[in-house]
């Protein structure tokens, strides 16, 4: 089940059930003004969990609150990096620079099916590739080179553009584009969904639980 919580005037932590884009929803609304604000949102966070929620859609500076009830916030994680490509490409254009000349770096402390998948759509678009992962990495390079005669440059050079799928990557690239953890940094670039209401249309974890169940397209996908 779903969670969400909403902050409101007047709102005393009761939950109902509702829908959001049309996925079932459990709202609790919750006021955190005043004295018994805190009081309210843990009503809701103990509320929320009793219903059944296990995820909760709410803002990012009570979720740490709401963790103590055993409340997880929506991982943006996997929806950013099915994204990877798309974001490399709009990088690219805001150097002025098409694809088929640019060098686009990969790197991570291992190859995931993430890397893999990004690897394969970019090797058919772009000049050539820098594969830097200690661990699959030299085996994911070979690989490309044999199926799609794509260059793959050694760890050590650089890109115009890398996609970093782990913390800790050492990274000289113009744009970098962390696609990991609950705030990636996507270098200036945007993910939205214009189709949502507005105060909606850039939320990470919405969007992320909305294509997740498959009621965001690639068609309703922006990137500015």
């Amino acid at each position: 089940m779903l969670g969400q919580l909403v902050l409101t005037p007047g709102g005393r932590g009761k939950t109902a059930a509702g829908r959001l884009y049309g996925l079932p929803v459990l709202r609790a609304e919750a006021d955190p003004a005043g004295f018994w604000g805190e009081r309210r949102l843990r009503r809701a966070g103990r509320t929320l969990r009793r219903g059944g929620a296990l995820r909760v859609l709410a803002p990012r500076d009570v979720l740490p609150l709401l963790a103590g009830f055993g409340l997880h916030p929506v991982d943006p994680q996997p929806f950013v990096r099915a994204q990877g490509t798309s974001l490399v490409l709009a990088a690219l254009e805001r150097l002025h620079l098409a694809p088929d000349r640019a060098a686009v770096a990969l790197r991570g402390g291992r190859v995931d099916r993430d890397m893999v998948r990004t690897a394969e759509q970019l090797c058919r678009r772009v000049r050539s590739l820098v594969i830097d992962a200690p661990q699959g990495g030299g085996e994911l390079a070979a690989r490309l080179r044999r199926e799609y005669g794509v260059p793959v440059l050694p760890p050590g050079e650089r890109g115009h553009a890398a996609l970093l799928f782990q913390e800790g990557c050492a990274a000289e690239e113009e744009v970098l584009l962390e696609v990991f953890g609950p705030q990636p940094r996507l270098a200036g670039l945007t993910l939205s969904a214009p189709g949502l209401e507005e105060g909606d249309r850039e939320s990470l974890p919405l969007l992320a639980v909305l294509w997740e169940c498959g009621r965001l397209a690639p068609q309703d996908i922006k990137i500015t």
